[in-house]
């Protein structure tokens, strides 16, 4: 259906709806269907049947052709759901490009006040997978495509450097993993005095973080502000 056809259809349902007001509407919104129930679903209308369910699909894909440039919560579902399938499909690269767009979304839309990635998912709720599982699957994905192009690998140091600034208050757990994973892909790209320097960078939250990672020969325990390399087999 064009645009125009799809309010057509919601004007013979009795649903009052005008662009530039939906417009202003979307903007207190992180949810198109939110906004449905909120402003179209409370309106007189007549659906008999199945089409009462038109309302929130018109107003979701009105959103998507109306106001593409403001992200809501349907579109980085959208993302990461089609960013699993195409994992699954072996077609990795545009798994990433999906869900590399699904972050981007996601760190636009949480307010800077949120730390950590148990929070973002209490402010976007409602995804069909948690950011806090699903986030850790981004990292992993990026690695195994890294083993087939560097460039997932700087794709993954990125990811893992904003990550830690962005939700440096996230479970202990995942911030090690993800300051593991970044001292990989180092290791992997070759360069292990940048490696050194980003693990002291990152570990300045207030927490106590100790891990032993292995790369090769060599064994990494990280302290708060303390990096010690040893030789596994001295």
């Amino acid at each position: 259906m064009s645009t125009s056809e799809i309010i057509e259809k919601l004007e013979s349902m009795n649903i009052d709806f005008e662009t530039e007001r939906f417009k202003k509407q979307a903007q207190n919104y992180i949810s198109a269907i939110q906004l449905a129930e909120d402003h179209y679903y409370t309106q007189n209308f007549q659906a008999p049947g199945q089409d009462e369910d038109f309302i929130w699909l018109a107003i979701i894909e009105l959103w998507n052709r109306i106001i593409p440039e403001k992200c809501n919560m349907e579109m980085i579902d959208d993302l990461i759901q089609d960013g699993y399938e195409d994992i699954e499909n072996r077609n990795c690269r545009d798994g990433m490009e999906k869900w590399e767009k699904a972050w981007n979304m996601i760190i636009s839309i949480v307010p800077p006040h949120i730390k950590s990635v148990t929070d973002a998912d209490k402010f976007i709720f409602g995804l069909t997978q948690s950011i806090f599982n699903w986030c850790q699957d981004f990292e992993m994905e990026l690695g195994n495509a890294g083993m087939e192009d560097d460039s997932f690998h700087m794709k993954r140091i990125k990811y893992c450097q904003d990550f830690c600034r962005i939700f440096p208050h996230s479970d202990e757990l995942i911030i090690t993993n993800m300051l593991r994973a970044e001292a990989e892909s180092d290791t992997e790209l070759g360069d292990m005095e940048t490696e050194k320097n980003y693990s002291r960078n990152k570990l300045r939250n207030d927490k106590h973080i100790t891990s032993n990672f292995q790369f090769g020969n060599c064994s990494i325990v990280l302290f708060p502000q303390i990096i010690i390399y040893g030789d596994k087999n001295p």
